[in-house]
């Protein structure tokens, strides 16, 4: 009983500091929208809506009549999404607005309507592959109807560019990355200046990343984000190959670049979260925890971070708490147990950090990081022969750190 008061105590500190807490950028939000974006997160669709319509009209942009929009959408009322979807293609030119409205009206049997803002959306040059229109299961209860034939029959809507970047994307998905990259490099040396390069550089970088050939991954990435300055995902996307690298600065300062793009993604203050984290700027790190626990309080993805946190910066007591909170809510990821056994091993608790290790390898015998963890426990308690076997199955699963381990431990 004492334990649980603890937590609940632990919670309701974090509570109380939530409403002081500003992002690090100190950007100027929209505070009913950001509750709005959380609610559409946590799958509370009418909760969002009821949110962005307190909004003033005068005052709603185009991404909250997208984010409106695809409230309803998500709950099945096409009529008011398809309306709301124009109203946010109407205050400012929206793709991807455009491209639900489509759907909309494809889920009401208008097909009509439907290839009206189809063909609105196709006109422009960075949209999803046509192999992906045919297969999207709102156009097919439409695929049958005159006006979508004629759609398609009126013009071929991809050019050649276009065609390459759809047959590059697939081969990645595909986990094909060498026939990838060999389509991927010839179009790059082809087109050097032109503006479709920039998704060239980002499907080069997600196959190097795949082949973990992360300097390559991370030059091809920071190449996409010097062509394309105005997107928050491919911002986000580079800070994670320049962690690969371990370059956090480089890092950093994309994060920040896509948050400043789109401050209204609650799941980049995570991600800058862990860079800062890794950064040794645990502070701050903890502010945006912070930051996204005021929208999603009790997150399951925030309190693993903030126990990492918590660890990394020299109190691991407290991170145990934070683990607590999540195995009695869950027992079944392997995840958390190995969190809190790396935070019992820097509070020198190693019995029942083996133990929790023991847990993580019942769900899972294939973790790498787990077994590394074992072999630092059985050296901590002075059984080398043991500690070198874990370390060497860690290495041989592709845990980077054991070889480090086993040059210092086990070559004498």
């Amino acid at each position: 009983m004492k334990n649980k008061s603890a937590k609940i105590h632990l919670i309701c500190v974090i509570c109380v500091l939530l409403s002081f807490i500003l992002p690090v950028n100190g950007q100027r939000l929209n505070e009913t929208y950001l509750q709005a974006k959380a609610d559409m997160m946590r799958e509370q669709y009418a909760e969002a809506a009821q949110k962005i319509l307190s909004i003033p009209a005068r005052e709603r942009t185009s991404p909250m009549y997208l984010t409106l929009g695809a409230s309803y959408y998500s709950a099945g009322k096409y009529n008011e999404a398809a309306r709301f979807f124009a109203s946010a293609d109407s205050v400012r030119t929206n793709y991807e607005a455009q491209l639900y409205a489509a759907r909309s009206y494809a889920m009401m049997l208008q097909p009509g309507k439907a290839a009206e803002w189809l063909q609105k959306y196709l006109a422009q040059r960075d949209k999803i592959a046509e192999s992906e229109l045919m297969l999207d299961p709102a156009f097919e209860k439409i695929e049958h109807s005159r006006e979508w034939k004629t759609l398609w029959n009126s013009r071929d809507w991809y050019n050649t560019v276009e065609r390459k970047i759809a047959e590059a994307s697939v081969l990645v998905k595909r986990n094909k990355y060498t026939e990838a990259l060999d389509i991927i490099d010839v179009e790059i040396a082809n087109r050097s200046a032109s503006s479709m390069s920039a998704r060239f550089y980002t499907l080069r970088a997600k196959a190097y990343e795949a082949m973990e050939q992360y300097e390559a991954a991370h030059e091809s990435a920071q190449t996409a984000i010097r062509m394309r300055t105005n997107s928050s995902e491919y911002f986000a996307d580079a800070a994670n190959m320049a962690v690969r690298v371990k370059k956090y600065e480089i890092a950093l300062d994309n994060i920040n670049r896509a948050i400043r793009l789109d401050g209204y993604r609650l799941d980049l203050y995570l991600q800058r979260a862990a860079i800062l984290r890794m950064s040794q700027r645990y502070d701050e790190a903890k502010n945006d925890i912070n930051f996204y626990f005021k929208y999603l309080p009790g997150d399951t993805k925030a309190l693993f971070q903030i126990g990492i946190a918590e660890t990394d910066a020299g109190n691991p007591l407290a991170g145990i708490e934070y683990f607590n909170m999540l195995i009695d809510n869950d027992k079944t990821s392997p995840d958390y147990f190995i969190a809190r056994a790396n935070a019992r091993i820097k509070s020198n608790n190693y019995t029942l950090a083996d133990d929790d290790l023991a847990q993580a390898l019942d769900l899972n015998p294939a973790l790498p990081e787990a077994w590394h963890k074992k072999g630092i426990v059985s050296q901590q308690r002075n059984n080398l022969d043991d500690a070198c076997y874990y370390w060497k199955k860690a290495l041989g699963m592709g845990n980077r750190d054991a070889a480090e381990f086993i040059y210092k431990y086990c070559l004498k």
